[in-house]
């Protein structure tokens, strides 16, 4: 792989089970060459950018390879027109695989913590929902909505979104660069238990709600709180004093010695 031209544009690039197989089978120093697209190889700008559903993924650093035929700079042109200005990504028909970094730096600096929060969720039975609903502490809510309340604090229009109940938050959009302390974490989470309520619960694991949506109830969606409640704790500690930090992690301990 030849070394990075001045002007070369690179970023990083999410793989997932969604992913075309030549980047889910690809390796550092590696060039990945579309046959085709859409879709395309999406590279994002920096990792704060980064945003994604899924969880196990891949995440590697990428040059993007300029075109070299006429047909290969008119797809490029087409792709070029249908992102906004200003986006947080650009699209690519090739890159270069120059290193590949640990997905749990998506969650900031402590995410190795919300990574084994985010395993053990999508990993979750009836039998794990109901120990970890059965450990809820009162103040736990309390906690974690106060913890939202500091890092709104620490946000340029963090007031527009304060002094409001966030015991179910997990993004808050608008208020600066970031939705949460731990980037997609808490979104993760959520969607992880719901996974496994689908996958491993029984018939009543969810109910309508007001509007007809189906949500997760009774132990799993206690479940599911108790997991953000840990993850708020350990992904983002600066937002939490010792005892706050005790009261969001009871429940995570007494399921996860």
């Amino acid at each position: 792989m030849a070394e990075l031209s001045a002007g070369t544009e690179s970023g990083f690039v999410l793989v997932d089970e969604k992913s075309p197989d030549v980047l889910q089978n690809a390796h550092v120093g590696m060039r990945v060459k579309l046959s085709s697209a859409p879709p395309w190889i999406v590279v994002y700008r920096t990792l704060e950018n980064v945003h994604f559903s899924r969880w196990p993924v891949r995440l590697l650093r990428a040059a993007v390879v300029p075109p070299e035929t006429d047909q290969e700079r008119a797809k490029m042109a087409s792709a070029a027109r249908e992102v906004l200005p200003g986006a947080s990504y650009t699209r690519a028909l090739h890159v270069d695989l120059l290193a590949e970094l640990s997905p749990s730096v998506l969650f900031g600096s402590h995410g190795d913590a919300v990574a084994r929060i985010v395993s053990a969720a999508l990993a979750l039975d009836e039998e794990g929902a109901n120990c970890l609903a059965s450990n809820k502490v009162p103040t736990a809510d309390e906690e974690y909505s106060k913890a939202w309340e500091r890092w709104l604090a620490g946000q340029p229009h963090g007031d527009r979104r304060s002094g409001r109940d966030h015991s179910r938050t997990v993004k808050v959009s608008g208020v600066g660069p970031l939705e949460s302390p731990i980037g997609d974490g808490f979104s993760l989470i959520v969607h992880a238990v719901e996974d496994s309520a689908r996958l491993r619960g029984s018939a009543d694991s969810f109910a309508e709600d007001e509007d007809g949506e189906l949500e997760m109830v009774g132990p799993w969606r206690a479940a599911a709180d108790a997991l953000l409640h840990a993850a708020m704790a350990l992904g983002a500690p600066h937002l939490v004093d010792q005892r706050a930090a005790t009261v969001l992690t009871s429940e995570w301990n007494r399921k996860m010695p």
